[in-house]
Formats: C-alpha cells, structure tokens, sequence
C-alpha cells in the first residue's frame, strides 16, 4: 500500500478516530494547499469529520507514487459515495513533504474531474 493511500483509508475508516488517524500520518504543523487555498491541521480533520458523517464508501487508485528523501508526489484517484447516493470522484496530483519520522508536514495538491 502507498503512504498517502494508507493515510486516506485510516482517516476515513469508521473503526478509528480521526483524531488518532491525524497523529499517525500528519505532523502537528500540518498544512494542507488544495487548489491554491491553505488551510491548518484542525480544519483539514474538521474537514475530514465532516465528510466522514455522509460517507458510505471510499476508493483511493494510486497511479503514481515518488518518494525521494522528504519529497512527496502521488497521483491518484479517489473516488467517495455518500449517503444521499451521490458519488464524488477526482483525480488528484500531490507535492508534499514529509518530518523525519515519516507524517505529512505539507501536502499541496491539485483537483480535476477524471
């Protein structure tokens, strides 16, 4: 499993609390840019709570994975049902960097439709 896909499916898996899949994978100083708007550690696991409240199911397809020393890239598709039946589905190009015990210290990515 790749680094990012494994951190998606733990922040979205009901079983765990995001809080606790937010320790194992992101630094306190996280920051996350997603189509050029910054946001902090506690919006992202808002963000992530919030989602996970109308999720029924998540894929993550990795297409493409770089790791070189801290220097992350990744791309992949996700593809989420909610409750209302409703599918959101992207493909998504990531530039991050990660601390030296492995957790996203940033992570920039960009959206399209696939």
């Amino acid at each position: 499993m790749t680094i990012l896909r494994a951190a998606i499916l733990d922040l979205f898996d009901p079983g765990v609390p995001t809080t606790d899949a937010a320790d194992r994978h992101f630094d306190p100083s996280f920051r996350q840019r997603v189509d050029g708007a910054w946001t902090d550690r506690a919006t992202f696991v808002a963000g992530i709570e919030a989602l996970r409240q109308d999720l029924v199911r998540v894929d993550v397809s990795v297409l493409d994975e770089l790791v070189v020393d801290d220097r992350y890239a990744e791309r992949h598709v996700i593809d989420l049902e909610l409750r209302n039946g409703a599918r959101i589905a992207r493909e998504v190009y990531v530039f991050g960097r990660r601390g030296s015990d492995g957790r996203f210290v940033s992570i920039e990515e960009t959206t399209i439709a696939p």
